[in-house]
């Protein structure tokens, strides 16, 4: 019997199946079956078949003739582009910290306290949601309902490339130390060093997304 209620929204299953993208459950090239998602949620073929489209407008998916939808894979100037992108974001929300409501600045705090207080062993998909809560937290200071949905489609296209590491959980590991600094700094006042430590990063980050997608073969 699906798990899912009849009648399952469109949104619904697109954000069920970005999210298995973001935890590695759908890897990139991997394919997504329409027929499967309908069974499971219980809804036509066609309203599945709409689902992953919306999902292919977003960029998660392609779509081959005769074939069905694939995750999708990014090059190295796809993935410079989202870096780009979460600059933009993630910068301008520190920026505006003292602006960020007491419930959007909690959960910046929530977002680090469950990093440092997960265990050693944790899966791959533990770790990246740790490390993509944090930052979903950061643009979340921002109140914008709007950029928030942007940035888990974003993340979601970054999470194709860190699941194709051989040890896709050493990936995230070490990002807890920078994450509790930041939040230190903009709960202080100090935002132009919450900033800094910010923009450090972001670019150790995609220094490292870079290397990991050129081990695999994504930057040909």
């Amino acid at each position: 019997m699906s798990p899912h209620a009849p009648g399952c929204t469109s949104e619904a299953i697109v954000a069920l199946v970005r999210t298995r993208i973001t935890d590695g459950e759908y890897p990139a090239g991997s394919p997504v079956r329409d027929g499967a998602l309908a069974k499971e949620f219980n809804v036509s073929r066609n309203t599945a078949r709409e689902s992953l489209s919306l999902l292919r407008h977003a960029g998660l998916l392609t779509q081959e003739p005769n074939r069905g939808f694939f995750v999708s894979t990014f090059g190295i100037d796809e993935l410079k582009d989202l870096y780009r992108a979460r600059r933009v974001f993630e910068i301008r929300a520190v920026q505006e910290s003292q602006d960020a409501t007491d419930e959007a600045m909690a959960a910046v705090e929530a977002s680090v306290v469950r990093a440092e207080t997960a265990p050693k062993n944790e899966t791959w998909a533990d770790a990246q949601e740790h490390s993509a809560s944090f930052h979903r937290a950061i643009v979340g200071l921002l109140g914008s309902p709007l950029l928030d949905e942007f940035y888990l489609n974003l993340m979601a296209r970054l999470s194709t490339t860190f699941s194709r590491s051989p040890e896709p959980g050493k990936y995230h590991s070490h990002w807890a130390n920078p994450h509790r600094d930041i939040l230190e700094k903009m709960k202080s006042g100090d935002r132009q060093g919450a900033e800094g430590l910010l923009r450090i990063h972001l670019d150790d980050s995609e220094a490292s997304t870079l290397d990991l997608a050129r081990s695999v073969g994504e930057g040909r």
